[in-house]
C-alpha cells in the first residue's frame, strides 16, 4: 500500500483518550503505556500489573509534570481467547507489542463502535481527530498498520495474530484485503511505535464525547 493510497482512503485518524487528557497530551504528546510507566515510576507491583499482565481495569499514576494520568484498561482483551489466537508469540510478548505503541482508528465507524461499547458508553472521552498526511510525513518510519482490532479478543473465534499482524504501510496487503471488505474492515488500526510526542501538531479537532454525543469541542484548528 502506498502512503498516498492510505491518505486517500483514510484522510483522518481517530484516538480515544480519557476525559480530561487533552491538556496533558498538548504538553507531552501521546505516550505509550511503557513510556508512561517509565515516566511515572510506580512501585514494582504496579509496574508488573500494568506491563506484564492484561489490565482488567485502568490505573491512575502520578506523572512528574502532568500530575494524575490514566493508563487505560484492556477490558476487551480476554486472555482465554487471546491465548489460542496467538500464532507465534506468548501472551506476554503480545502485551509488550501493545504497550510500546499508540493507536489510532483508521475509519470513524470503528471509533463509533468503541464509544458505544458497553465498557465505555456511559463514560466521557477526549477524542482526537488527526490529519493522516501530516502524521505520516513526521512519523512514517514508525507507523504500522493492522487489519484487526489488536486489543480485542472478546469472542472465542478472535482473529489470529502474531509477529506478522503489524506491517509497514508499504507491506500492508490492502488490495487483497479490499476484495469483499468495506473500507472499515480492509485496514483497521494505525499504530506508531514509540509514541507521538508532537501529536498536537497534527490534531485537527478534539471533542468531548459520550457515546454518540458530542458534549463539547475542546479544540479546532483554524482554517488559516
Amino acid at each position: 500500500m502506498e502512503h498516498a493510497e492510505l491518505i486517500e482512503h483514510y484522510p483522518r485518524l481517530h484516538h480515544m483518550a480519557e476525559a480530561g487528557s487533552w491538556p496533558g497530551i498538548q504538553q507531552v504528546g501521546l505516550m505509550t503505556t511503557e513510556q508512561l510507566v517509565e515516566a511515572c515510576a510506580p512501585d514494582e507491583a504496579t509496574q508488573e500489573a500494568i506491563l506484564k499482565q492484561r489490565r482488567p481495569r485502568s490505573y491512575t499514576l502520578q506523572h512528574p509534570v502532568l500530575g494524575p494520568v490514566t493508563v487505560r484498561d484492556q477490558g476487551p482483551l480476554k486472555e482465554h481467547n487471546l491465548r489460542p489466537a496467538l500464532t507465534d508469540m506468548t501472551v506476554q510478548e503480545w502485551l509488550e507489542v501493545l504497550n510500546d505503541r499508540v493507536f489510532f482508528w483508521l475509519h470513524p465507524d470503528r471509533l463509533a463502535k468503541l464509544l458505544g461499547a458497553k465498557l465505555y458508553r456511559d463514560a466521557t472521552h477526549d477524542v482526537l481527530v488527526l490529519d493522516t498526511t501530516e502524521l505520516l510525513a513526521a512519523h512514517g518510519d514508525d507507523v504500522r498498520l493492522a487489519g484487526i482490532n489488536t486489543g480485542a479478543t472478546i469472542f472465542p473465534n478472535a482473529p489470529k495474530r502474531g509477529s506478522d499482524t503489524f506491517t509497514t504501510v508499504e507491506n500492508f496487503p490492502f488490495a487483497e484485503r479490499r476484495k469483499g471488505r468495506s473500507l472499515r474492515d480492509a485496514a483497521v488500526e494505525l499504530a506508531v511505535i514509540g509514541g507521538v510526542p508532537d501529536v498536537s501538531n497534527f490534531v485537527l479537532k478534539v471533542e468531548r464525547r459520550r457515546g454518540a454525543d458530542v458534549i463539547d469541542v475542546l479544540y479546532e484548528r483554524s482554517a488559516s
